[in-house]
């Protein structure tokens, strides 16, 4: 009975991810060209010293026109030199400013405050978002803004990559690019999951109708909060590219520490997700629960069940690695299902047990 379950639930989960990858690969949108909104560039720095003068000049370089460009960079009470490279960089470039973020009020804190404080600064028609640790190509706004077509695409996000010099590096891209893959996929059918904040915009009536980040209740993960008030908004939809032309690179958490931390936040920030979400999740834990099950009572049909799903998620990876060239990333791939083995297992209870999280040295409960 067992056996039977898991070569089900594997097999479910195979056909699933060989669904989405395909979506993620085939899926293409229209675009238009031409048009030159005023654009703002929003950004929360906090104690980024050794990061964000990578990204001001990241910034630039953009080619968008100066007179409809704005780049707000929001120091968020750095305690380090982040204020001081801004600045330099702020005199140069007229276009682009230092604002220094208030303490927040009501439910807005952390990152969060940070980046309403300068979206309500911005005047921007479309407003694009990133992160202090990456940087944009020189066409970023361009290749993004020629996906608003419509006034009802209230959101085009697009894919991160980390820049990956070892192995722990490449793990952490491959699981980005299997993120975005799935994000973009499940978009493209109608059933939008997550967005991130390193690559997103939102057009400014969207992010008003929902009543931007006052209305939106607090959570860990700001980025996915507001994509969902969006894609839940009757006239807003989102439109997630896979495009080369759009990709950002970020910076990879530079230890195990930082990453669990990361991945614990984004895991604790998805806990408000819809009942189809949590099913489809609960499908993937039962998968691998069953195959660890499997391994003890009765192994060749775990073995099997291991290698559909290796299978699998080599298809999910494919997309991203054939669309953004990236064919070294494959010698990861067998350290990667052993990293992604413990994190589908292990993050349910940690979340469960352990409710706060840590961003930048603050701590923030997952409630608020």
């Amino acid at each position: 009975m067992l056996s039977a379950v898991l070569i089900t639930l594997t097999v479910m989960y195979a056909a699933g991810i060989a669904i989405t990858a395909l979506v993620a690969l085939i899926a293409r949108h229209r675009t238009g060209a031409g048009r030159r909104p005023f654009v703002s560039v929003v950004v929360a720095a906090r104690n980024e010293e050794h990061n964000i003068g990578r990204c001001l000049e990241s910034m630039s370089r953009l080619t968008w026109p100066r007179d409809q460009l704005e780049v707000i960079i929001v120091n968020d009470r750095s305690e380090d030199a982040t204020p001081a490279i801004v600045r330099e960089y702020a005199a140069r470039f007229p276009f682009i400013a230092l604002l220094s973020a208030a303490p927040g009020t009501g439910h807005l804190a952390g990152k969060t405050n940070a980046v309403t404080q300068g979206i309500d600064a911005s005047k921007g028609e479309i407003i694009m978002m990133t992160d202090a640790d990456c940087a944009v190509p020189p066409s970023w706004i361009e290749e993004t803004v020629k996906y608003y077509t419509a006034d009802g695409i209230g959101l085009v996000p697009g894919f991160t990559a980390i820049r990956a010099r070892n192995l722990f590096e490449a793990i952490q891209t491959i699981d980005w690019f299997a993120l975005f893959t799935v994000a973009s996929a499940t978009n493209s059918m109608g059933f939008p999951v997550t967005a991130v904040g390193t690559n997103f915009s939102v057009r400014r009536t969207a992010y008003e109708a929902v009543g931007g980040y006052r209305k939106i209740p607090f959570s860990v993960t700001e980025d996915y909060a507001l994509f969902h008030a969006v894609t839940s908004h009757p006239s807003y939809r989102a439109v997630f590219p896979m495009d080369p032309g759009t990709i950002v690179t970020s910076e990879p958490c530079p230890t195990w520490k930082d990453l669990y931390r990361q991945r614990k936040r984004w895991f604790t920030g998805g806990k408000g997700m819809d009942l189809k979400s949590v099913g489809i999740f609960a499908v993937i834990w039962l998968m691998h629960a069953g195959i660890i099950g499997g391994l003890i009572l009765n192994a060749p049909v775990a073995m099997v069940a291991l290698g559909i799903k290796a299978a699998a998620d080599l298809i999910l990876m494919l997309p991203g690695i054939v669309r953004f060239r990236k064919p070294a990333l494959l010698a990861a791939f067998p350290f990667y299902e052993i990293y992604f083995f413990l994190y589908v297992m292990l993050f349910p209870p940690i979340v469960l047990i352990h409710r706060n999280v840590v961003w930048k040295d603050r701590d923030f409960k997952a409630n608020g």
